[in-house]
């Protein structure tokens, strides 16, 4: 009984940390060296993205291959299409960006001081839902936005792309991330994601994840001591 009492209990903590992992982190690499309209600026390569969530909020993490602290003109943007409609031909920045799938929301961040990111709705038109803080280092910049921005929950899906472009408008994706290849030639060529983008769908916190856990090895416990 000792021995199978073990098992349960190594089963128990086995399935607690594959949940707690599952909860971590979706990192998205890119290519590296992969900036088009002949771009050569690290800080307009992404390396990776990190997505993640919590009860109420998605974070996002842009990783790029050089400091945009020390060279801080570079705009970081996510184009979002998550319902059947949207913007076809454009973006709220007016950027020459587009997801001709249909683009429902934005973001468009800054790293000039002091930094900070928006999110965008489309809907016949697009509207400013409204500013956040990014966290900016050597290395990467990241922010978080309240799922109810996007109109998330937990079980949705959505896919997406992250650009690097520069602050002017009609300035193209120089890199993005679902892309292993360059974007484009110029920076005033159009870039469309169309169907090469990424998925993320938003998970249940740790915390409720470790409630569920629980719960089972509680349940596993009683049968077993109704058994012995």
């Amino acid at each position: 009984m000792k021995l199978l009492r073990g098992a349960v209990i190594l089963l128990a903590v086995a399935f607690l940390a594959a949940v707690a992992q599952k909860a971590n982190a979706t990192t998205y690499t890119d290519s590296v060296g992969d900036q088009g309209a002949g771009n050569t600026d690290g800080i307009m390569d992404i390396t990776s993205v990190e997505v993640n969530n919590n009860a109420t909020d998605i974070q996002f993490k842009i990783n790029l291959n050089g400091d945009p602290t020390a060279v801080n003109w570079g705009k970081y943007c996510i184009g979002i299409d998550k319902v059947p409609g949207g913007d076809t031909t454009g973006d709220p920045w007016a950027r020459a960006i587009e997801m001709s799938t249909g683009m429902d929301y934005w973001v468009g961040s800054w790293v000039d001081a002091p930094g900070g990111a928006q999110s965008w709705a489309y809907s016949g038109s697009w509207n400013l839902i409204n500013t956040y803080p990014p966290t900016i280092d050597s290395s990467s910049t990241s922010f978080s936005i309240p799922l109810a921005d996007f109109g998330l929950s937990v079980g949705d899906s959505f896919h997406f792309d992250v650009y690097t472009t520069g602050g002017n408008n009609g300035d193209t994706a120089v890199d993005a991330l679902a892309n292993p290849n360059p974007t484009v030639a110029n920076w005033s060529d159009l870039y469309d994601s169309g169907q090469l983008t990424d998925v993320y769908t938003v998970v249940p916190e740790p915390s409720t994840l470790a409630l569920v856990g629980l719960g089972g090895l509680l349940m596993v416990g009683r049968l077993f001591r109704r058994r012995v």
